[in-house]
């Protein structure tokens, strides 16, 4: 009998030969990495050699439901898509919500596999406990929202749809994984490793009610029954009830959390009209509130602009969004940005990469380095909203200046030249999200040595000097511009990030929970006792293995520069983090002694990895030692 809060089975499909079977896997390594993509960096580390062409039919392209997905737990809904990156080469993964982990589960699967590489474009469809790979020729060329309505046509109600837009089918390295309509995986470039297989969508088709076994139902109820009300007494449940993320927009413009002009601007000087794309004004075009999968939050929501050049209906931009094709490009004119959210969310494309992409172009555009006879006619000004809309549809289509664009600010630098790669906002090939190290410098360290680099997600430290927290996870605050001792809360939020993602439990929720709604959570489920201490160490072996990854790709986080104006060099003359600049190997140093990993490569040193168990690991690494 499998692990309860499992279905003790993956699937393993392979495109080239168009064979699927049903795995098992043993109790152990369920609790031992938690599902998500703790289970996908343990498979993808044993069964995938290293050297694979990311985009070629080697590379193993994995969704994963995490341990805790469907039990009904405070946002366990979610799931991850993961594989090698084209993006940076390294570990790349992307999380997303909605009810597509939890219809995984229902299907009877905790994961699924995906190699080879099929001749002609093809879906994935789970039905009944069968699977079958089915011709998508006809299916070929529609945007996520077509794609979803036609699997729903074909299958019905209950089933959810995973699949890739436009972008992904032409191999966009900014290309993410859609479900149901508006919820996206999308970082790290793998909607391209979906197009490269011709996998246009993967149909998971449940039996209506989800119904995963729990080793303790009574326990679990009573228990999240009072981590509901405790969410519910913090303040930031009512902000995300009432906005989503939108309603932090102006207030983190106005902290010196978003980056404003390509990361080059003061926010009072050159965007003090942050007010118009945040909060009130997005909420005005909301029409309907949604959730994802039972959770409490309840922060999604469907908008429509029903006049004007940029008119359209959607999903409400959050804040990411606005802050990327908003603050970062200097325009405040919101329908504009609703509608590259749209036509991004259509095209399977992140936002964070693209707008931060149009903002470099921009940019490029201003110092003479492309003209309009580059562009097609495009005139790309800070602040132009029709020309914003315009190069984002270009990039969508990858047609005309939108190719040299579609892979993102490091290629585009590269076609372009000039001395173009001054103005390119990445850390390994992935444009930097909206929070500013300038204001919150740990942010800084994430950035660059998660092993997928660029990514908020990655909680840290960067959260309590933002002024938010996990209650009771890290107890003294960190003063934001003291280093010295950081490393050790750094290293224990992100463990506890790690494996609680990885068990499939939304970060928004974990920011308002106590860490005893995680173990609570665990034990309940599983029948197995949880502690703190076990969660951490389970997300310590999580870290280390996705790193490992990197390293046996012959990719080293510490080698990543991060561009000059992201760490205040110079620093900025005016505005809340004016003089600023940060520290950022100090940070990396102590982050580095506190992960027990090697000051000097950044990889996890022999003696960590055998301490978590991870001697395969080891032996891979240090081959010499063993």
């Amino acid at each position: 009998m499998a692990v309860p809060g499992t279905t003790g089975s993956i699937l393993i499909v392979d495109l080239t030969s168009g064979e699927t079977r049903r795995e098992r896997l043993s109790d152990d390594v369920y609790l031992t990495y938690l599902g998500g993509y703790g289970l996908g960096s343990y498979l993808l580390y044993q069964r995938q050699p290293p050297g694979v062409d990311p985009l070629g039919p080697e590379n193993t392209l994995g969704f994963f439901a995490g341990l805790l997905t469907g039990t009904g737990g405070i946002t366990s809904n979610r799931y991850v898509v993961v594989a090698k990156s084209p993006k940076t080469g390294g570990w790349g993964d992307a999380n997303s919500g909605g009810t597509f982990g939890p219809t995984m589960k229902a299907a009877g699967l905790d994961g699924i596999l995906i190699t080879g590489q099929s001749r002609t474009p093809v879906y994935l469809l789970v039905r009944d406990g069968e699977a079958e790979i089915l011709p998508a020729d006809d299916w070929w060329g529609l945007d996520t929202t077509e794609t979803d309505d036609r699997a729903t046509e074909a299958y019905g109600p209950h089933a959810r749809t995973a699949c890739i837009g436009p972008a992904g089918e032409r191999m966009s390295l900014m290309a993410c994984v859609m479900n149901e309509k508006y919820r996206a995986a999308g970082r790290s470039g793998l909607g391209a490793v979906m197009g490269s297989k011709r996998l246009k969508a993967v149909v998971l088709v449940g039996p209506g009610k989800i119904d995963v076994p729990i080793a303790d139902a009574e326990a679990y109820r009573q228990a999240m029954a009072r981590h509901r009300e405790f969410l519910k007494s913090q303040p930031r449940y009512t902000i995300m009830r009432q906005y989503g993320t939108c309603g932090s927009m102006a207030g983190l413009v106005a902290k010196g959390d978003t980056p404003i002009r390509n990361w080059s601007g003061v926010a009072e000087r050159d965007f003090p009209t942050a007010s118009r794309i945040s909060d009130d004004a997005v909420i005005a075009l909301e029409r309907k509130k949604y959730a994802c999968w039972r959770c409490p939050l309840a922060c999604g929501g469907l908008t429509e602009v029903t006049d004007g050049p940029f008119a359209a209906a959607g999903h409400k931009p959050e804040y990411e969004t606005l802050g990327v094709f908003g603050a970062m490009c200097l325009n405040d004119d919101l329908a504009s940005i609703h509608l590259c959210n749209d036509l991004c969310n259509r095209a399977g494309l992140d936002t964070i990469s693209t707008g931060g992409t149009v903002a470099f172009a921009i940019e490029c555009f201003e110092n003479g380095l492309i003209t309009r006879d580059d562009t097609g006619g495009i005139e790309l000004r800070w602040g132009g909203a029709e020309a914003i809309v315009a190069i984002t549809r270009a990039i969508a289509r990858r047609e005309g200046f939108g190719a040299v664009l579609a892979d993102g600010t490091k290629r585009a630098a590269e076609r372009i030249g000039h001395g173009a790669e001054r103005f390119a906002i990445h850390v390994g090939g992935e444009e930097l999200p909206m929070h500013d190290p300038r204001l919150v410098p740990s942010a800084a360290t994430t950035y660059k040595m998660d092993a997928t680099p660029g990514r908020h997600t990655q909680v840290s430290t960067w959260i309590l000097e933002l002024g938010s927290a996990t209650p009771g996870l890290v107890e003294q605050p960190q003063p934001q511009y003291h280093y010295p001792g950081k490393g050790k809360a750094h290293a224990r939020m992100n463990n506890y990030f790690h494996a609680a993602q990885s068990a499939g439990m939304c970060m928004f929720g974990l920011f308002s929970l106590e860490p005893s709604a995680l173990t609570d959570s665990l034990t309940c489920v599983t029948g197995h006792p949880f502690t703190l201490d076990d969660v951490l160490t389970r997300g310590a072996r999580i870290a280390a293995l996705r790193t490992a990854f990197n390293h046996r790709e012959g990719v080293r986080n510490v080698d990543f520069p991060i561009p000059d104006r992201v760490i205040g060099r110079p620093p900025l003359d005016a505005g809340p983090t004016a003089g600023r600049t940060v520290d950022v190997d100090a940070q990396v140093a102590d982050y580095l002694a506190a992960m027990g990993w090697d000051a000097e490569t950044g990889a996890p040193a022999r003696e960590t990895l055998l301490g978590l168990g991870l001697d395969f690991v080891a032996d891979d690494l240090y081959p010499a030692e063993t």
